[in-house]
């Protein structure tokens, strides 16, 4: 009966090759987007957050100041410029490379995933439970979608990147790679592929704990019509960013339920 096993270990071997490679994606697109967010034509960090206050402020005073009506106007104009958060219309070609390299990586995992998903379609017999390998591609295809997501917010709502965002996206980065390594390991190695799910699952541990210290930041301080809107902002595009983790942990989970069916 070895012919028989020759024959359907190839196409058993194609699954695992997949994962690795949609895996390999995702950690190629989070250098992206970590280039994306210290990209050095960003302006300063925090710049929206701290311009939004000085905008509330000045609002205020200029609500309640005896000025004439042309001064209430000219400063309400000034506030808006300050706290929109907004950037300047300009070319970054930094910013640009790295979008459309987030974006090619996201387009990537997913055609992996499709051409997974036929293989499993088609195959009979499979190295690791059907429900666990399509479980896993899709965790994996999720941190990738959450990736290109937050590019794509942080453009359309003109978000300038903060400490806390810069931070939740290199440990993002590196719970990737842990989850690219432990599948790896997994076929030859399956002990140390568990080891490598585990350090994952603290990464997202630590991205949970910044996310919380940046929503804290955020409410603190006077509050105002300008920095509310920059507020939710950043609260929109953190949030994208933790269910990045949160996907990384399921991918974590999935791995480690496979290495206990192995051993």
């Amino acid at each position: 009966m070895s012919w028989l096993k020759d024959f359907f270990k190839p196409r058993q071997d194609n699954f695992t090759k997949l994962l690795i490679e949609q895996a390999a994606c995702v950690v190629k697109g989070l250098e992206a987007l970590n280039e994306y967010v210290t990209a050095s034509d960003f302006r300063p960090a925090e710049t929206d957050l701290e311009e939004s206050k000085v905008g509330d402020v000045k609002a205020s005073e200029v609500k309640g100041s005896s000025a004439k009506g042309s001064d209430v106007k000219s400063g309400a104009k000034a506030a808006d410029a300050k706290g929109s958060g907004a950037r300047p219309a300009e070319v970054r070609p930094g910013h640009l490379k790295a979008v459309d390299a987030v974006r090619q990586c996201e387009e990537d995992a997913d055609e992996v995933r499709r051409i997974l998903i036929s293989e499993l379609n088609r195959t009979f017999v499979t190295p690791m439970d059907r429900e666990d390998i399509s479980a896993l591609s899709r965790a994996i295809d999720d941190i990738m979608d959450y990736a290109w997501s937050t590019v794509q917010e942080m453009e359309l709502l003109h978000v300038t990147p903060t400490p806390y965002l810069q931070r939740m996206v290199s440990l993002i980065h590196e719970g990737a790679r842990e989850v690219h390594l432990a599948m790896l390991r997994i076929k030859e190695h399956p002990e140390v592929a568990s080891e490598h799910a585990q350090r994952a699952k603290a990464l997202e541990n630590r991205v949970e704990h910044v996310y919380r210290e940046a929503l804290a930041d955020l409410f603190e301080g006077p509050a105002g019509p300008k920095r509310v809107i920059v507020i939710l902002k950043m609260r929109e595009v953190y949030r994208h960013l933790s269910n990045a983790a949160d996907r990384g942990d399921a991918a974590a989970n999935i791995i480690s339920d496979i290495v206990v069916k192995m051993t």
